[in-house]
């Protein structure tokens, strides 16, 4: 590994700002995990044709928290992030620094991010992420999949706390199945892009809402369970205990879901996308 710290000047507080670049070469290209804990900041992430495994820009109070770069070569297991001392840090009250991090599109790799109040721009288009599990508590999240996912992701599991997750152009990331689980926060899920086979989503939702956006030329079939919550039916007709879309049999891709709702809000959008 490779990394340069160097001091920033703090505020009258005397805050201890650090900035610390750091990369590793890639020597293998083996499937790996990487995990990615933030607490509180700016967060983007994107990817990298380099030569590098990784590579990292960080700016953190170093009287607050603390940089993570681990990797453990036996496991093949990359950890990363900005963890706090103990202390509630908010974006608001200037505690939170900036991650950026690039990781290489080379390796096959399953992709984990556990985020306090954190702004994210996740940009993992062009990756080889075979699973990806995003846990949100007080952030506003955007993943993107603005390119096609060079490998397929085999689960999309998302747990939204109190935040505001956006998925745009899912489809792209060949994802097969989504798992959410949604409590007084918000989850938007497009699954518009490049997708040639069936998807099945399931979500509990508490006091949250979740809104799916899929193209019109996807047959969709819902099973909903509510309690004091409801969706819009439109352009669909119940066959025993499900919902399905109009020409549901003739389609040649399917989107199965199943939702759980206690008091949230389920929203079905049927979508016209281009095929870029």
């Amino acid at each position: 590994m490779v990394a340069a710290a160097s001091l920033v000047a703090g505020s009258a507080g005397a805050q201890a700002w650090r900035v610390i670049d750091a990369s590793r070469q890639l020597r293998d290209t083996s499937a790996m995990s990487v995990h990615v804990d933030y607490a509180a900041g700016r967060l983007e992430v994107k990817p990298t044709a380099g030569p590098s495994m990784y590579e990292l820009h960080m700016r953190y109070n170093a009287e607050r928290s603390e940089p993570v770069t681990r990797y453990d070569s036996a496991m093949h297991a990359l950890s990363i992030g900005i963890r706090s001392h103990g202390m509630r840090l908010t974006r608001g009250n200037g505690e939170g620094g900036t991650l950026h991090a690039e990781l290489s599109t080379r390796v096959p790799m399953g992709l984990s991010f556990e985020l306090g109040a954190v702004e994210a721009d996740l940009q993992l288009g062009g990756l080889r992420l075979t699973d990806l599990a995003v846990k949100s508590g007080a952030a506003d999240v955007t993943l993107r999949f603005d390119q096609p996912n060079l490998d397929r992701v085999r689960t999309l599991a998302l747990e939204v706390v109190a935040a505001t997750t956006k998925v745009v152009r899912a489809g792209n990331s060949g994802v097969e199945r989504v798992r959410a689980n949604i409590g007084a926060g918000a989850l938007d899920l497009d699954l518009s892009g490049e997708l040639t086979h069936d998807v099945e989503v399931s979500a509990t939702l508490g006091l949250g809402s979740f809104t799916l956006r899929v193209p019109s030329d996807m047959g969709v079939t819902v099973d909903a369970a509510t309690f004091l919550a409801d969706f819009e039916k439109n352009g669909l007709v119940k066959r025993g205990d499900r919902w399905y879309s109009l020409g549901f049999d003739e389609a040649k891709r399917h989107v199965r879901v199943r939702v759980k709702a206690f008091l949230g809000e389920f929203n079905l959008v049927r979508e016209v996308r281009d095929a870029r």
